[in-house]
């Protein structure tokens, strides 16, 4: 009996494990968890495109997201925080792509809010 219950002790914290991993290895779906803040613009076989806007001094509270391209549509300055609660203030140019790794992310706005493009770019198979 002893021994049976450990077993079912160690499947549980396996599966409450796997379950924890599998959170974490697939991100959420901004638009529907936050449509408030993140809006489908475009998605296709290639790529995903949203469109986020933040009021200025709001917040986007805590989520999973994948890497992504980011394109401002205006000049902005946010502070991104990270789930292991790292926090790095970004400045943000018009037009001026840069990449934001995937993973678990808070936005506070600065005075002017924030306005960009995510561009999510999917698996493709080379052309041939």
């Amino acid at each position: 009996m002893k021994m049976k219950i450990i077993a079912s002790a160690v499947t549980a914290g396996f599966l409450g494990f796997a379950a924890l991993g599998a959170g974490v290895a697939h991100a959420q779906d901004p638009t529907a968890t936050d449509p408030k803040h993140y809006k489908l613009e475009l998605e296709n076989d290639h790529a995903r495109v949203l469109h986020v806007t933040v009021e200025p001094n709001g917040r986007v509270e805590l989520h999973e997201m994948n890497g992504a391209v980011v394109v401002p549509l205006i000049d902005y300055e946010s502070t991104l925080k990270t789930a292991d609660g790292k926090s790095v203030i970004v400045e943000r140019k018009i037009g001026k792509a840069a990449w934001l790794p995937a993973g678990g992310r808070e936005i506070e706005a600065g005075a002017k809010g924030v306005d960009a493009l995510l561009i999510e770019l999917k698996n493709a198979a080379p052309a041939k």
